[in-house]
């Protein structure tokens, strides 16, 4: 390798350190599932034995094509395998991984092998590591454009000014109070299923909804704010692009500065609340409504109102 690719590899690696992180992630994984294997390979009945070589099989291949998709030549190649492909891989190997969990979970000491996606727990493990990797890979994936869209306002490209926003008590307590309102039935409904902690049992389905929830409200989600001479962009970190809202600068009637507080049981895609206090607020000439907490609400309007005077 010249000292000239090396350079640019390492400088690449340097500025997308969630690739870093995702790269870690694969390797631990891997190391933790043959590790499980090898320790639990006398204890499983032989078809128990040949299917989990196949997810570990499945493990190594997804590593293979995450890095064919990052290798393809296009235009921002970092950019869509953090923001594209790292959350399609992620929920790719979460499916490898709660494949690999259930086939040990239901046949380890089991006499007569057991088809981990045949039952209700097995579909269960399917469905919710497959979210989870898809989950996790969205939040590494937002946190990478957070720090993208940071060094394009530090250095003038593209955005015109640049902020971020973080959740404060206000908003974990309503957060807590709505996921918990929809995980809890979940876990009420595991248990009643599944009086007995046994192979087979929903307690893996369980620890998945709890964790999440937990995930949720210790981590906590994230907003950045980017402006720029087209238009107002909001992300939120936990879910990316499926949450925040965009609203062309054509289309804004007026902008302000209010104040605003987190509001539990409140799905409005357009209103992204994430502490009490300060938040601006986008009207449009179609009568639409945006918010979102910012403590520099009134910079933004002041930036706002430059961009479309021309200014």
């Amino acid at each position: 390798m010249s000292t000239g690719t090396y350079a640019r590899v390492r400088s690449a690696l340097a500025v997308n350190s969630v690739l870093v992180a995702f790269i870690a992630i694969y390797v631990s994984i891997v190391a933790v599932s043959f590790a499980a294997v090898w320790t639990t390979e006398s204890r499983l009945p032989f078809p128990a034995g040949n299917l989990t070589s196949y997810w570990l099989e499945s493990e190594v291949i997804g590593i293979a094509m995450y890095l064919a998709w990052v290798a393809l030549p296009r235009p921002h190649r970092m950019r869509y395998a953090l923001e594209t492909v790292l959350p399609i891989g992620l929920c790719l190997y979460g499916v490898d991984a709660a494949g690999l969990a259930a086939t040990l979970w239901f046949n380890l000491d089991a006499k007569t092998f057991q088809m981990p996606f045949g039952s209700l727990t097995g579909i269960g493990l399917f469905l919710g590591g497959s979210f989870a990797g898809w989950f996790l890979g969205r939040y590494l994936g937002g946190l990478a454009a957070s720090s993208r869209l940071r060094r394009e306002a530090a250095s003038s490209l593209r955005s015109a000014w640049f902020a971020e926003t973080s959740p404060d008590g206000s908003w974990r307590r309503a957060t807590g109070i709505t996921t918990g309102l929809i995980m809890l039935p979940l876990i009420l409904l595991a248990q009643a299923m599944s009086w007995a902690y046994s192979p087979g049992s929903l307690l893996p389905t369980q620890l998945l909804i709890v964790g999440a929830w937990a995930f949720t409200i210790v981590v906590g989600d994230h907003a950045t704010i980017s402006i720029t001479d087209a238009a107002v962009r909001v992300r939120t970190r936990l879910l990316s692009n499926n949450m925040g809202w965009s609203v062309s600068l054509s289309e804004i009637e007026s902008a302000q500065a209010i104040a605003a507080r987190p509001e539990a049981l409140n799905f409005d895609r357009s209103r992204c609340v994430l502490r009490t206090g300060p938040a601006l607020e986008i009207r449009t000439v179609a009568g639409g409504r945006y918010t979102v907490s910012l403590d520099e609400a009134a910079k933004a309007v002041a930036v706002i109102e430059a961009l479309r005077s021309g200014a």
